[in-house]
């Protein structure tokens, strides 16, 4: 069983002893790639230096999450790798991790991705971006396997099924989005999403707290142009429910740039539909950039 687990980085030599370094106690034998996004802190230096066997990819410029873990993800089909691992900079494994994933997904290969139940640094609580979105939404399917519509993509280990049929992360979204468009096409390309309660690793937020501006960015724009990509759904039909929530985030942020956030999205609105037009095709965006 060959799994490739895939790090993007952007100035991240605050995490990435603790993420590199749990990489060789995993109890499954991993290789491991890192697309970096334009440090300037040194830290793919740091990685080739500390982890000279680990692959790393410098871009030039910061080309995002999913256009980096793309090029990650490519690799993977390329050289026969059964599942892909996503890990954030932010993010570490326990030894079993992986392991426990790769169990259950053997036994459940209608699941195109996996999850663990994502902690806090400390292990003491849940991520609480990963319990208020999952926890509530989870549906108990046998003891070892919850399914879900969604998990946030800190920690994801995707299928090659999922790869080659629901495809690579869509060019539209370059900062958010990403894994809620994934999921969604991998719920329209007929697969599951699921999170293995008996495996858990490290999602590390800290006390890391959003700026009013990106809150409105994510709640407002970045809402909207996956309700309008998503392949589950019309774009026309989500129109007004993007207008109405837009108008009632000025009264919750007691701000008036919702309404130009919502500008933004209509004006995006012809290109996310091109793009949920792609993304029903199997194997989307796979061919879309040379392998490495």
């Amino acid at each position: 069983m060959k799994v490739l687990v895939i790090i993007v980085t952007y100035n991240g030599m605050r995490w990435v002893e603790r993420c590199f370094g749990s990489l060789p106690r995993s109890e499954m034998p991993v290789d491991a790639i890192v697309i970096d996004n334009g440090s300037t802190d040194g830290t793919p230096q740091w990685i080739s230096e500390h982890y000279p066997d680990v692959k790393v990819i410098v871009n030039e410029k910061n080309t995002g999450f999913g256009a980096a873990n793309n090029i990650g993800m490519r690799h993977a089909l390329e050289n026969g790798y059964d599942y892909v691992y996503l890990l954030n900079q932010d993010a570490w494994l326990l030894p079993d991790t992986i392991g426990k994933l790769v169990a259950v997904a053997q036994s459940a290969p209608d699941y195109g991705i996996l999850s663990p139940i994502q902690m806090n640094d400390g292990m003491e609580e849940m991520n609480g971006l990963f319990k208020n979105r999952v926890v509530p939404s989870r549906v108990v399917r046998r003891e070892d396997l919850w399914e879900v519509p969604f998990v946030m993509a800190a920690h994801w280990l995707v299928s090659r099924r999922a790869m080659e049929e629901a495809g690579l992360f869509s060019p539209l979204f370059h900062v958010y989005g990403e894994d809620d468009n994934y999921c969604a096409r991998v719920l329209y390309h007929g697969m599951r999403i699921g999170v293995v309660p008996g495996a858990v690793a490290v999602h590390d937020i800290g006390d890391r707290k959003q700026g009013k501006d990106r809150l409105m960015l994510r709640s407002v724009y970045t809402l909207a142009l996956s309700r309008f990509s998503d392949p589950r759904r019309k774009p026309s039909s989500q129109l007004l429910f993007v207008v109405f929530h837009s108008f009632s985030a000025c009264l919750r942020f007691k701000s008036l740039r919702p309404l130009s956030l919502l500008a933004d999205a209509i004006r995006d609105y012809p290109e996310a539909k091109k793009y949920r037009s792609l993304s029903m095709s199997k194997g989307a965006f796979v061919k879309d950039e040379k392998v490495v």
